[in-house]
């Protein structure tokens, strides 16, 4: 009987773990390297757009013409509807924040580390996963998704950044 007991305890560990990290993992309609163009047809039928509009002056090290944001409410992630910021440089999708709870902030961090292993940087502000290109900040709360092109430049950035 206790057997039973421990191998039904031990799928159903295992069941809410994919389940939970399914729910936390970057969204499939993130696609970095993408068109603006082609995300924004792939936004349209999945959360509502609010706003569209140029970033001056730009940011990204990725921009050399022009760096965009693109806001969309009601975005699926993480069991919530929310609003999630999509930022193009030049045309092309870079990083992408979706808009937590204060309260979430612990969950997100044990999530991603159970998905990737232990932060590459924490400061005051923001927990890393750099090599993954997640990142949970709490000021404001948010879960943030960079592209690859983003990796390095995050990473300069991160150890010359004093706490």
């Amino acid at each position: 009987m206790r057997r039973i007991f421990c191998l039904f305890t031990l799928i159903a560990l295992v069941s809410f773990q994919t389940l939970y990290s399914q729910s936390i993992e970057k969204p499939t309609v993130i696609k970095f390297g993408e068109t603006k163009s082609n995300i924004m047809m792939s936004l349209d039928s999945i959360c509502k757009i609010t706003d569209d509009r140029i970033i001056t002056p730009i940011q990204l090290p990725t921009a050399k013409k022009s760096q965009s944001q693109v806001d969309c409410e009601k975005f699926q992630y993480f069991g919530k509807k929310r609003k999630a910021e999509f930022i193009f440089a030049d045309d092309i999708l870079d990083m992408v924040w979706i808009l937590t709870l204060p309260e979430e902030e612990d969950t997100l961090i044990a999530g991603f580390t159970a998905l990737y292993g232990k932060p590459t940087h924490i400061k005051e502000d923001v927990t890393f996963f750099l090599n993954n290109g997640v990142a949970v900040r709490n000021d404001p709360h948010e879960v943030l998704f960079i592209s690859d092109r983003l990796k390095e430049p995050y990473r300069a950035f991160l150890e010359d950044k004093s706490d």
